[in-house]
């Protein structure tokens, strides 16, 4: 997977232009009347800019200037005429930036992340394995649409100066085509000196984001619910405020060592805008208006529109030296979207699984020094209950992730019924398998929402209650109040409901009794309960997936006896497979790993 962001700064101009018209290629798809309100607001800015300050300014001052017995009637007409034109602005702007703008900002934030969580769903699992691309995952999903509003506004901001500059212009070049000449000078000098300033703002940002992000994550931890306990319990909230203080220390450093260059570039800057062209243009007006080359209109017109001019012309070149900026920023959202998953499926359909073999299978995590599987062959038919166990970091949980094509083998392949898994259409391969994983998660949604892990309908219900039943959770159902309406964790509800370990686990359990798959997974499905409840639930599981293929994963044996085969991995390798009683009697590393463990399973004849 290419990494993008450790690029050279330095970016060519096609490469600008294209990552910002990518951008605002979703603002033309999702808001098109966002683009075309943007551009008439830059018009009439620009115009507001250049009417108010210089134009209106001159007519003004030559109607007083005129003294004759008309000056009073023109000079209240040109008054007249400013208060119309800036009433007019004024609502205008009212209605934009008040009303328009902030509701079709919020339309465009909805469709792009809509688009974001569903490209989200496309990615490897091996993208969340890959730090930086995870940060500018992270980085797409909380700033990207922010950064096309950006884009958008630079664009019109872009527009309004450059109406003004032009508007201005005009006017200085009836006046003294000298002045116009040093003014631009002076905005090219200074628009270097600011690039350069530009440049050291990134750096620092890109120098303090690793640092904010672990402050972030201390925050949270003494934030989150999840931390209360071993904050309190153990010595880690000192070992963590270390590390905070630690972290803010070294951000502090580069904020100081990057704020000296800014000081330096910062006074160059406005030193030379000061001294040099604000004071030599205004002297050089004077002079012209003592020696009657200009009247007092283009004097008023002169002094007005030097300082604006600059300020038009020099914020024009600010906005310029943005889109480099937002070029930066948009190739870690295109890194994100134009991001080509390398575990597709085909086009086959997926028939009834009759059988799933894995044949030579090997498979090695991007980051790591060894594999996490080697050479592994097995077969699963249908309806079978098989037991896959051993010690933590036997590969397991690896074997899972391959059967589920969520990862594709680094050697070897897996079948169903003969023909290799990514032939099959993804989708309707993965739809076959329902599993539950050691680390499930239960979500900010009622316990219905939970069950079916999408949009609850009434027709719903005896589905979903059935399977809360055969999860054995119907018992702390039945003590909820709003039944499976209730609300889980209290996220967003106060009475919202947080669940133990072991309840929380066969909610998760009930989503695949819910699911129509053929086979099911239980990847460690009763980690956080004891022996008995353990060997209780998987009963409860096995009756009720008597049709069904069930694959159990384990480190802790109470389901291998109820198992019709048994497959025992350990550092990666299939080292044992056979029933119980044939492991038992072959004496090996199963027998061994079961006797140490027989005492917590005593009620079961061994």
């Amino acid at each position: 997977m290419a990494d993008k962001t450790n690029k050279k700064e330095k970016q060519p101009l096609k490469r600008i232009l294209g990552n910002n018209l990518y951008m605002l290629r979703f603002a033309a798809k999702y808001t098109p009347s966002y683009i075309f309100w943007m551009i008439v607001e830059g018009v009439i800015w620009g115009m507001i800019h250049s009417f108010t300050s210089v134009i209106f300014v001159k007519m003004l001052f030559d109607r007083l200037g005129m003294g004759n017995g008309n000056g009073f009637g023109h000079t209240a007409a040109v008054i007249a005429m400013m208060a119309a034109f800036s009433l007019a602005t004024y609502l205008f702007h009212v209605w934009y930036w008040s009303w328009y703008n902030p509701a079709i900002r919020q339309k465009l934030h909805l469709k792009m992340q809509e688009a974001l969580f569903e490209r989200a769903r496309s990615l490897d699992l091996a993208c969340y394995d890959n730090p930086t691309f995870y940060n500018d995952f992270v980085w797409a999903i909380n700033e990207s649409d922010g950064r096309v509003v950006g884009i958008m506004e630079d664009i019109g901001k872009l527009i309004n100066r450059l109406v003004s500059t032009v508007t201005i212009t005009g006017v200085l070049l009836t006046i003294d085509v000298t002045i116009v000449v040093a003014i631009l000078l002076m905005v090219v000098v200074m628009s270097g000196l600011r690039l350069w300033r530009q440049k050291i703002v990134f750096r620092q940002k890109q120098e303090k984001m690793l640092h904010e992000r672990k402050s972030s994550y201390i925050k949270r931890v003494f934030s989150l619910p999840d931390y209360s306990k071993e904050i309190r319990l153990s010595h880690a909230a000192d070992l963590l405020t270390d590390e905070f203080e630690q972290s803010i220390d070294r951000q502090r450093e580069i904020v100081v060592r990057y704020g000296k260059k800014q000081l330096g570039a910062s006074t160059i800057e406005y030193t030379l805008h000061d001294l040099l062209c604000s004071a030599g243009i205004k002297i050089l007006l004077v002079y012209k208006l003592f020696t009657g080359a200009i009247l007092l209109g283009d004097f008023a017109a002169g002094v007005n529109a030097i300082w604006k001019l600059f300020w038009q012309v020099n914020s024009l070149m600010q906005f310029l030296m943005k889109f480099p900026e937002h070029s930066l920023y948009a190739d870690k959202f295109r890194t994100f979207m134009e991001y080509e998953p390398k575990v597709t499926g085909g086009e086959k359909t997926v028939p009834p699984v009759e059988e799933i073999t894995f044949e030579n299978v090997s498979f090695a995590y991007d980051s790591a020094e060894t594999e996490s599987l080697k050479d592994v062959d097995l077969t699963i038919r249908k309806g079978e209950k098989i037991a896959i166990v051993g010690y933590n970091g036997a590969g397991k949980s690896t074997l899972i992730k391959l059967l589920l094509h969520l990862y594709d083998p680094t050697n070897g392949r897996i079948t169903l019924n003969g023909t290799d898994i990514r032939e099959y259409k993804m989708d309707e391969y993965r739809n076959k398998i329902g599993a539950v994983f050691q680390d499930y998660q239960i979500f900010a949604a009622t316990v219905a929402e939970n069950v079916v892990a999408d949009e609850y309908r009434d027709e719903m219900r005896e589905t979903v209650e059935r399977a809360l039943k055969q999860s054995t959770f119907g018992d702390r159902l039945a003590s909820l109040k709003n039944g499976i309406g209730t609300q889980l964790t209290r996220e967003f509800s106060d009475s919202g409901v947080n669940l133990s370990g072991g309840e929380a686990q066969k909610v998760a359990i009930a989503r695949v009794f819910a699911g129509d798959c053929e086979l099911v997974v239980m990847d460690e499905p009763s980690s956080a309960l004891d022996p008995m409840a353990e060997y209780e639930l998987n009963q409860t599981i096995l009756s009720y997936t008597s049709d069904k293929t069930v694959i159990f994963i384990s480190h802790r044996l109470s389901t291998t006896r109820m198992a019709d085969r048994i497959y025992m991995f350990d550092s990666g390798r299939l080292i044992e497979h056979g029933s119980h009683d044939e492991l038992m009697q072959a004496d090996g590393k199963y027998a061994e790993m079961f006797r140490m463990q027989a005492e917590k399973y005593n009620w079961i004849s061994i």
